[in-house]
């Protein structure tokens, strides 16, 4: 009778012992929301920027004063930077003779993301950075199979920084949209990256203060695409308004307004 009563006892325990540890894990692992939503406006101007002279100059600064070689605790944030300076100079320079900017992204964030001491607060931005910049890396890549290889990696990295922190950072959905709707239709990723747009609409709609309108603005103009393309008129206007609406005076606002006075009839 003893050893039964034992045997009641101790699995109890073991499972109150698996119960704490789980909650220890979790608190462990768990993000610090103020933090990321801090991390996203001190890097939303980089993110935002996309003049080729300026993403050169900034990006010489900030390499000039980084060893990447060992990085430090206050290294992590200027060298995230730093990558998402060169990933936007092939972003927006690779036509104009800037080439060779997303490998260096790639190596830059690489040593970033995969170093143990990173704050899991600046995984969302890294992570998602590293895979565009791989995609970037494969479109500027001459042989075909180098091409495939590295926007299929690239995926790898959104497709898990999206599982991952998709629920605390609007960049993993935005930037694997970007990727998405950007590819040749083979990768079949236009649907995905339609739903990502669709999912940051409905995050902005729940807190309009959490994404920024202009980053919104693109989001809309880019659904409005889409619906269009599927013969869904309606639904294209609809969005190249809201569009219009949040850039009134921007690029993106004006390439709405040019839409809506083809189609609005």
């Amino acid at each position: 009778m003893r050893n039964m009563g034992r045997a009641k006892f101790f699995p109890g325990k073991t499972v109150l012992l698996i119960i704490c540890l789980m909650v220890l894990a979790a608190k462990a692992f768990a993000v610090d929301q103020f933090k990321i939503k801090e991390y996203e406006q001190l890097l939303l101007a980089d993110a935002g920027c996309d003049d080729p002279e300026t993403l050169l100059t900034e990006s010489e600064k900030l390499a000039a004063a980084l060893s990447l070689e060992n990085l430090t605790a206050e290294e992590f944030l200027p060298a995230v930077r730093l990558g998402i300076l060169y990933h936007n100079l092939s972003l927006h320079g690779a036509g104009q003779g800037y080439r060779g900017y997303a490998g260096k992204a790639v190596t830059v964030l690489t040593r970033v993301y995969h170093h143990p001491d990173l704050p899991e607060e600046l995984r969302p931005i890294s992570g998602s950075y590293l895979g565009s910049s791989l995609a970037l890396a494969g479109d500027e890549a001459i042989n075909p199979a180098k091409k495939i290889k590295h926007v299929k990696d690239g995926l790898k990295y959104l497709d898990a920084t999206v599982k991952n922190y998709g629920r605390d950072s609007y960049f993993p959905l935005l930037l694997r949209a970007n990727v998405g709707i950007a590819l040749p239709s083979f990768f079949r990723r236009e649907k995905a990256a339609v739903q990502d747009y669709l999912t940051l609409a409905g995050w902005y709609n729940r807190e309009p203060e959490r994404i920024p309108a202009g980053i919104m603005a693109s989001v809309f103009l880019h659904l409005g695409d889409y619906y269009k393309k599927e013969k869904k008129l309606d639904e294209a206007i609809t969005y190249w308004r809201k569009a219009r609406q949040l850039d009134p005076e921007g690029e993106v606002g004006a390439r709405a307004g040019e839409l809506l006075e083809l189609f609005e009839g």
